[in-house]
Protein backbone atom coordinates (compact mmCIF):
# COMPACT_ATOMS: atom_id res chain seq x y z
CA UNK A 1 0.00 0.00 0.00
CA UNK A 2 1.15 3.85 -1.05
CA UNK A 3 2.34 6.01 1.83
CA UNK A 4 -0.54 8.94 1.66
CA UNK A 5 1.01 12.36 1.89
CA UNK A 6 -0.03 15.09 3.91
CA UNK A 7 -2.02 18.01 1.60
CA UNK A 8 -1.81 21.60 2.44
CA UNK A 9 -1.51 22.47 6.33
CA UNK A 10 -1.76 25.98 8.03
CA UNK A 11 0.66 28.42 6.48
CA UNK A 12 1.15 32.22 7.30
CA UNK A 13 -1.09 34.92 5.74
CA UNK A 14 -3.05 32.26 4.25
CA UNK A 15 -7.16 31.61 5.11
CA UNK A 16 -9.57 33.95 4.49
CA UNK A 17 -9.05 37.22 5.96
CA UNK A 18 -11.22 39.29 8.71
CA UNK A 19 -13.58 41.57 7.99
CA UNK A 20 -14.27 43.08 10.96
CA UNK A 21 -11.52 45.51 12.22
CA UNK A 22 -12.27 44.78 15.55
CA UNK A 23 -11.07 40.95 14.91
CA UNK A 24 -13.00 38.09 15.67
CA UNK A 25 -16.53 37.56 16.13
CA UNK A 26 -18.57 34.81 18.31
CA UNK A 27 -22.31 33.67 17.31
CA UNK A 28 -24.30 34.32 20.69
CA UNK A 29 -27.80 32.64 20.65
CA UNK A 30 -30.44 34.84 22.95
CA UNK A 31 -34.30 34.88 23.66
CA UNK A 32 -35.83 37.41 21.89
CA UNK A 33 -39.66 38.94 22.08
CA UNK A 34 -41.34 37.85 18.18
CA UNK A 35 -42.16 41.88 18.10
CA UNK A 36 -38.91 43.23 19.47
CA UNK A 37 -37.11 41.03 16.62
CA UNK A 38 -39.67 42.26 13.74
CA UNK A 39 -38.99 45.79 14.75
CA UNK A 40 -35.39 44.94 14.70
CA UNK A 41 -35.50 43.73 10.84
CA UNK A 42 -37.63 46.72 10.05
CA UNK A 43 -35.27 49.25 11.58
CA UNK A 44 -31.92 46.89 10.10
CA UNK A 45 -33.90 47.01 6.07
CA UNK A 46 -34.16 51.08 6.14
CA UNK A 47 -30.20 51.43 6.90
CA UNK A 48 -29.59 48.27 4.77
CA UNK A 49 -28.14 46.12 7.54
CA UNK A 50 -28.31 42.46 8.15
CA UNK A 51 -29.84 41.53 11.64
CA UNK A 52 -26.16 40.57 12.97
CA UNK A 53 -25.13 44.40 12.39
CA UNK A 54 -28.60 45.51 13.50
CA UNK A 55 -27.53 43.68 16.78
CA UNK A 56 -23.87 44.90 16.99
CA UNK A 57 -24.88 48.32 16.54
CA UNK A 58 -27.19 48.58 19.43
CA UNK A 59 -24.70 46.55 21.44
CA UNK A 60 -22.38 49.62 20.92
CA UNK A 61 -24.93 51.82 21.56
CA UNK A 62 -25.53 50.45 25.17
CA UNK A 63 -22.12 50.11 25.74
CA UNK A 64 -20.91 53.83 24.84
CA UNK A 65 -23.21 55.40 26.66
CA UNK A 66 -22.04 56.91 29.56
Amino acid sequence: MPKVKPHGGKRAGSGRKPINPEGKTKVVAASVPVGLVERLDQFAEKRQWNRSEAITEAIRGMLDTK
